[in-house]
């Protein structure tokens, strides 16, 4: 065969072969993709082209349920009227006869108020309030708020960050001290922080002077160092309480370690002091309960100082005639 011929079947070779190749080549890649993305492909033909085809993988969807057909109606039977039944004769009522007059109780004496327990419970021990005579029970009953205003020294801002919380957890306790003990709740004002280092009442007492009170009727020095002193509180009067008052720590290791100081403060500023300063239970003396109880409702404002009387006018010379 010459090589003029092999050139020409050659070229017919590629010219049939090539279209035929690239042909079968789409039409096996055609298959190929359309059995990878069989899934896809059906949901576009019943999706967007409305083919009625099934896609493998999903639930059939099912029919439509089958209409009831309408029951006929059926008329109600008429119910037969009920006839209405005779009146009964009412029995007579028995004759009653009164009941003697019951004499009225005597009242009791009021009960003391009873501290709240449980979250709140006071974290060191105390002694129940001993019986009252009537009179002084009366006194107990009788309601009384003080407002205080609470000034904390370096010592307790150095050592406690939270001051203002451990302040109001004290405050609490104390408030339900005095209320089962005399009757006396006490109400938190405010807390503040003073830059000073209080190392006894007296220095303490000239710095509270000039803090004011805010409204409030007792200002009360927390003090963070451990002092033995038997005055805490300002001056009283037959017709005033104190207006201000310092409470040192009692014990550091103690779950409550000012709240002795603290009662101490309040009852001196009322003019007694109850409370022993070495006993581990914290107690009210029967005497000195007595005179907080008498003392109660006396003012915290302090007493107006007579003023000095003017000086009298020098006599004016005699003119002349």
């Amino acid at each position: 065969m010459s090589a003029a011929r092999l050139k020409s079947l050659g070229k017919l070779a590629v010219l049939i072969g090539l279209p035929v190749a690239f042909v079968v080549g789409l039409f096996g890649a055609g298959v190929y993709v359309g059995h990878g993305h069989r899934t896809a492909i059906l949901s576009f033909e019943r999706d967007w082209l409305g083919l009625d085809v099934v896609v493998p993988g999903e639930p059939s969807r099912p029919a439509p349920p089958d209409k009831p057909e309408p029951k006929p109606e059926v008329a109600p039977t008429p119910k037969p009227e009920a006839t209405p039944e005779p009146a009964k004769p009412e029995p007579s009522k028995p004759e009653t006869t009164p009941e003697p007059a019951k004499p009225t109780p005597t009242p009791e004496p009021a009960k003391p108020v009873e501290a709240p327990r449980g979250l709140d419970s006071i974290p060191v021990a105390v002694a129940d309030p001993a019986p009252l005579p009537p009179e002084l029970q009366a006194r107990l009953g009788e309601p009384l708020k003080i407002r205080i205003k609470v000034v904390v020294d370096d010592e307790v801002f150095d050592r406690r960050s939270d001051w203002i919380d451990y302040v109001e957890r004290h405050v609490r306790w104390a408030s339900q001290v005095l209320l089962r003990q005399i009757g006396v709740e006490l109400e938190l004002r405010g807390v503040i922080a003073r830059p000073m280092t209080w190392s006894s009442g007296q220095a303490a007492f000239a710095d509270l002077e000039a803090v004011g009170s805010d409204g409030a009727d007792l200002v009360l020095g927390l003090g963070g160092r451990m002092i033995r002193t038997p005055v805490q509180a300002g001056p009283t009067t037959a017709k005033n309480q104190a207006s201000t008052a310092i409470a040192f720590s009692s014990d550091p290791t103690s779950p409550a370690p000012h709240l002795r100081g603290l009662l101490r403060a309040v009852t001196q500023a009322m003019g007694s002091d109850p409370i022993a300063a070495d006993s581990e239970t914290i107690a009210f003396s029967v005497e000195e309960r007595r005179i907080l109880l008498e003392r109660k409702h006396l003012p915290f404002t302090p007493e107006a100082e007579d003023s000095p009387a003017p000086p009298a006018d020098e006599a004016a010379p005699e003119g002349e005639h």
